[in-house]
């Protein structure tokens, strides 16, 4: 054993310090250099920052393509200011809006037909100055064994309280209406014409190089000037001063037809309608062989020449006066009245007040007569021949004697001057 004395205990005891500290400075040299602290240390008592998510730059990203079609439907918009077409101011608007439409020309979709499904005023700024071309799509139609290509419709209104005015219409394939309270007013429709149906809608001021097919019920069709012809169903419709450059078809109840001017109107099966005021070369009544019944026509111009003036094929209580029936003359018949038909039956129709003046024969028969007869006096006044003889001795404007169609028809009160009727 080995005994140190004091001086070499103290002399020991400092070499050991001297290599723990040497020690401990060269592992801390090592483990800075295989591991860097941060540049910033954290100071005593601090907690780490979180690591942050990358903030994206809104203001960079892109919009939406439409940014109308994100917001909230419009209530007032004008085309072109809003929306380009008449169509996407449609798809954008809200249910009540109000749409005007600025002078110009606008084009419809291609192969698409414009539907209007919800209520809407769609005005433009007059029809000499607002177009609107459509180009619905082409389909095939069978008509018995032939195939035609032609357009669909154009304008589909399916909503009610609708309104759509001032424009000019380039509609191949018409325009189609169907709900209540549809105002279609001072309007060109070209190219097509239009269908109606529904009830308590208005067609007014227009004008159509088409025909109309009416259907359904209270109905006013006024002031319009229509090319083609009419289709008219339904009841308790108004057709008021119209020009109707082509025939009418009536197959309806209690319609009022007043003050229009058209070629000839055929009826069938048609009951309690009033036609009055109107001019017209020839009203058929029963076309087809279906009776038409308590009618009355009143204070029409009944302006020939051709056949007939007015055909009472088959019906019964129909009444008649204060007609205007003139110049049905010609080799063959010219009757200003024709009475029957091919087996039909016209029977206890009365005619009293009219004027039938220049007329081949005043009266004459259809096919055959048949039924008990009809009345040609109400009672008290009969109507004004021109062919009529007779004299008038007392002077109370009735003739003395009767004026006789035949031994069934008879006029016992015939007028010796025309009533004043315009």
């Amino acid at each position: 054993m080995i005994v140190l004395n004091k001086s070499a205990k103290i002399t020991f005891a400092v070499f050991c310090a001297i290599v723990s500290i040497g020690t401990v400075l060269y592992y801390a040299s090592s483990a800075q250099t295989d591991t860097e602290l941060p540049s910033s240390s954290l100071s005593a008592g601090s907690q780490p920052e979180e690591e942050q998510a990358p903030q994206l730059d809104t203001e960079s990203e892109s919009k939406p393509e439409s940014v109308e079609s994100l917001s909230s439907s419009k209530t007032s918009i004008t085309v072109p200011d809003d929306f380009p077409t008449i169509a996407a101011a449609i798809g954008n608007a809200a249910n009540g809006a109000a749409i005007h439409v600025r002078a110009g020309i606008y084009e419809g979709p291609q192969n698409e037909t414009l539907v209007i499904n919800k209520t809407l005023s769609i005005t433009g700024e007059g029809s000499l100055i607002t177009r609107v071309n459509l180009h619905p799509a082409l389909v095939e139609q069978s008509i018995f064994t032939s195939t035609f290509i032609v357009p669909s419709t154009a304008i589909i209104i399916v909503s009610n309280n609708v309104s759509l005015s001032g424009f000019t219409i380039i509609a191949p394939g018409g325009i189609s209406v169907d709900g209540e309270n549809i105002q279609v007013t001072d309007n060109r429709i070209e190219q097509g014409g239009l269908r109606l149906s529904g009830s308590k809608s208005s067609f007014a001021r227009n004008t159509v190089q088409g025909s109309l097919t009416l259907a359904g019920s209270r109905h006013t069709i006024e002031d319009n000037t229509i090319n083609g012809g009419i289709e008219f169903k339904g009841s308790f419709n108004t057709l008021a001063r119209n020009t109707i450059k082509s025939d009418i078809n009536l197959n309806g109840s209690s319609n009022t037809i007043d003050g229009n001017t058209f070629p000839a109107m055929y009826m069938d099966d048609s009951h309690s309608n009033t036609i009055s005021n109107n001019t017209f070369r020839t009203l058929w009544i029963t076309l087809y062989g279906h009776g038409c019944n308590n009618n009355i026509v009143f204070r029409n111009l009944v302006k020939g020449p051709g056949l007939w003036g007015i055909l009472m094929g088959d019906g019964s209580y129909n009444v008649f006066y204060e007609n205007f029936i003139t110049n049905f003359t010609g080799s063959h018949d010219g009757y200003g009245v024709a009475i029957g038909g091919n087996h039909r039956v016209a029977e206890n129709n009365t005619f009293y007040r009219n004027i039938f003046v220049n007329n081949n024969k005043s009266v004459g028969w259809n096919w055959d007569q048949n039924g008990i007869g009809n009345s040609w006096d109400n009672g008290e006044t009969g109507n004004y021949w021109s062919d009529y003889k007779g004299t008038d001795e007392n002077g109370d404007g009735i003739g003395d004697s009767p004026y006789v169609i035949n031994d069934r028809n008879i006029d016992n009160h015939p007028l010796m001057a025309p009533p004043v009727l315009f």
